[in-house]
């Protein structure tokens, strides 16, 4: 078999799947790719077949679904191995990062019906056509000089790199490069490094973007309602290290303050006692000791009434964060406590609320750790037929007190505080958002209720509503986030 015969065949079958992803099997139910899927997918397959691309890149959303635009192609590659009778003798190959993801995107295969392997925590099961494998397992592979004997120069048809700019890294890279795939894909919500390091460089030309602001105003991500609460903590008395909050003296500032007590208080004061299984809640805090501080804490004060997990990559197995994750979904979990492990891929479309106690500066962590909410759960799917419906999510964020520096901000992520404001009055309609929207009573509820003592809220007021000249702008620093005057931010204290 001629490469070219195989590039016609995949072409050939990515152009039958522009808006519907099949099943496996014919008797087996197959997915419809909404509209930005479909755009993405076009766009792949132009710079496949008319641009004769070999490696690219793309861009999408937190939430958007690019997970089901990486599986269709590999759909379209085993389709086409399968025309040619060639589908024992090479693989197919989707990597990402983190534990969780692996597991998720693995099982979307399963539910197509795609025979998959999975070589990530422990297990290396690559006799499939396709394999999904954690980043983790392929830097040990390499660096134990056992990856080219597993997989040779020659056997990857297809690579796709999700979370693709993860592996920007030298080392990181050189894996990459030396698997020598025949076709190689990468995406990702943050393709930009700060250093300007992109996925472009190793992945080729960038043929299609959906950043998350473009994504929320088209409806395709939830609609966000953000507070802001200020510890006790003074930024200025963290360390930074490598252009973010020194981890270790992150943890012993947050343990000073006991913002593992404080969680257990904001989220009181978010949720009422009745509504707490109707929010499915995430909580990120610092460091795996804190992961166990504040599930204890907030198992001590609501574990009665709701169900509390952590996790933590000391002491959660691939299979117990598996079945929580179904627990979750079915509503039998009602929150999980996480560190950085679940900070990228997680996919739990019915999160309604997220707790961030994870201050950074780094804009990509954030994005990635927010867009955890953002998502919408997709119509037809199983959350879908069991009553679940999200437009909006509610968006706490626990941050040091701003002084020399500050961390990263939701609103940054979408431009500044003013694109905020507009963006959330443009998007107030979007997606045919009923009147009752349970974000929308529960924003109602926190107006009314006295807020927590251990942090202070920080209002969002209406002044950027009624600012019109540019002067009046939050302006940018010399590290290209916007400060907050002030004057457009007030203190809730009683």
């Amino acid at each position: 078999m001629t490469k070219q015969r195989f590039n016609d065949a995949f072409q050939h079958h990515l152009s039958q799947r522009l808006k519907y992803v099949p099943h496996a099997n014919p008797d087996g139910q197959g997915l419809n790719l909404e509209d930005h899927q479909q755009e993405t997918t076009q766009k792949i397959l132009f710079a496949l077949k008319q641009q004769r691309r070999q490696s690219l890149s793309a861009v999408a959303s937190c939430g958007s679904g690019k997970t089901l635009v990486e599986i269709n192609l590999i759909g379209a590659s085993q389709a086409a191995k399968n025309q040619l009778g060639i589908n024992d003798k090479t693989k197919d190959l989707l990597v990402t990062v983190g534990r969780a993801p692996v597991e998720g995107v693995r099982q979307q295969f399963t539910d197509l019906g795609i025979d998959t392997g999975l070589w990530s925590g422990g297990e290396r099961d690559l006799d499939h056509p396709v394999i999904v494998a954690g980043i983790h397992a392929l830097q040990m592979a390499q660096s134990r000089r056992e990856l080219k004997k597993l997989l040779p120069p020659g056997t990857l048809d297809l690579l796709i790199v999700d979370e693709a700019d993860c592996f920007l890294t030298p080392f990181r890279r050189k894996i990459v490069q030396s698997l020598h795939p025949h076709i190689k894909v990468g995406l990702t919500a943050t393709p930009i490094w700060p250093d300007g390091r992109s996925i472009t460089d190793e992945f080729g030309p960038q043929v299609d973007e959906l950043d998350l602001r473009e994504g929320i105003l088209k409806g395709i991500n939830a609609n966000p309602e953000v507070m802001f609460y200020e510890s006790q903590i003074r930024e200025e008395d963290l360390k930074i290290r490598k252009g973010d909050y020194d981890q270790g003296v992150l943890e012993a500032a947050w343990k000073h303050a006991e913002l593992h007590l404080a969680i257990p208080e904001v989220y009181e004061h978010l949720v009422g006692e009745s509504d707490r299984k109707k929010f499915p809640t995430l909580v990120y805090v610092p460091s795996v000791n804190l992961v166990q501080a504040t599930t204890k804490s907030l198992n001590q004060q609501f574990g009665e009434k709701i169900k509390i997990v952590g996790w933590d990559g000391k002491n959660t197995s691939t299979s117990k964060m598996k079945d929580d994750m179904e627990a979750f979904k079915k509503g039998e979990i009602q929150m999980i406590v996480l560190c950085e492990m679940g900070g990228r891929g997680m996919n739990l479309e019915n999160a309604m609320l997220l707790i961030d106690a994870y201050p950074t500066m780094s804009l990509n962590k954030l994005t990635q750790r927010h867009g955890r909410v953002l998502r919408k759960v997709r119509e037809g799917s199983i959350l879908w037929n069991n009553g679940w419906r999200k437009n909006k999510a509610f968006i706490a964020q626990i941050v040091p007190k701003a002084l020399k520096y500050r961390p990263a901000l939701f609103t940054d992520i979408l431009g500044g505080y003013q694109q905020f404001m507009q963006l959330k009055g443009e998007g107030e309609g979007a997606g045919g958002t009923p009147p009752e929207d349970p974000i929308d009573i529960l924003r109602k509820r926190i107006e009314g209720k006295k807020p927590p003592t251990r942090v202070s809220l920080i209002k969002k007021i209406d002044a950027l509503d009624i600012i019109q000249r540019r002067v009046d702008l939050p302006q940018e620093d010399e590290t290209g986030f916007f400060r907050l005057p002030r004057r457009y931010i007030q203190s809730n204290k009683r």
